[in-house]
């Protein structure tokens, strides 16, 4: 009989191997998901005969001031798919974070058949990011002061509504995780970015600043001809950008979700 629990800490090896058998990720980047985020992420798991079976994990945010949690790692063992296996656990999740106060729960499915699946729980596809390309010669501005950045501060400088506010620790773990696949995390004093660089092209994943100019002076730091960007269309930079669908949100409660919310740092 499958049961649904919180996981504990000696699930930790079974819970490794469910994630690495699911997703193509490097070991190393795993670790740092169960060595790092065990303080504000809750951990739920489906057993079957005494083996977990199925698994998934809430990292705690908030959303336009609201309590709000990142769904995320949600995996099946390939013999118990196609069951109903992750549809109760993904419920008795919900269940738990409701009593906890969350109003929204928030995901971004790796592909299409995951969107439908999503959508047939109740998720909403109103997620989005925009992007834009800047060259170098439009950046024009002096390279930026070292220092370290209060992220967490500028997140809500930089994005004034529908974006997930994470806390520092994630920050830092999401700088670390994105680091085992070659994403550099750059800061001066008033920005911090997520970057990833290919040939003259650079790929800004994920940026927060105190303004435009402060990215544009940490952006000069990058030797590269041209600059994707992606970001929320509550930041001005983005306000006329291409739109495109990037997650979805489900309220936990009677209240309406909003339209267009930002994940910002997404994971598998």
């Amino acid at each position: 009989m499958v049961t649904f629990l919180p996981v504990a800490a000696s699930d930790t090896p079974a819970l490794k191997a469910l994630w690495l058998a699911c997703f193509e990720e490097k070991p190393e980047a795993v670790d740092l998901f169960f060595d790092r985020l065990t303080a504000y992420c809750h951990g739920y798991k489906a057993m079957d005969d005494g083996a977990v079976i199925a698994a998934l994990y809430l990292v705690d945010c908030t959303l336009n001031g609201r309590q709000a949690h990142y769904l995320c790692g949600a995996s099946t063992r390939p013999d118990y798919r196609q069951r109903g296996v992750m549809r109760g656990l993904i419920a008795y999740a919900l269940d738990d974070a409701k009593r906890r106060g969350d109003v929204f729960s928030v995901l971004c499915p790796a592909d299409e058949g995951l969107y439908r699946f999503y959508g047939r729980l109740g998720y909403l596809a109103k997620c989005a990011v925009r992007t834009v390309t800047l060259t170098r010669r439009e950046l024009d501005a002096p390279r930026a002061a070292s220092g370290t950045p209060d992220v967490q501060a500028l997140q809500s400088l930089c994005c004034h509504k529908n974006f997930l506010l994470w806390n520092k620790e994630y920050i830092d773990f999401a700088a670390a995780y994105y680091g085992v696949y070659g994403v550099q995390a750059i800061t001066s004093a008033d920005a911090f970015a997520l970057c990833e660089k290919e040939r003259s092209t650079a790929v800004i994943y994920y940026a927060v600043y105190r303004d435009f100019q402060a990215l544009k002076s940490l952006l000069q730091t990058i030797e590269a001809d041209t600059y994707i960007l992606t970001g929320s269309g509550s930041q001005p930079l983005f306000s006329g950008a291409k739109r495109s669908v990037s997650g979805m949100i489900y309220p936990l409660t009677h209240e309406n979700p909003p339209d267009d919310v930002f994940i910002g740092i997404t994971l598998n």
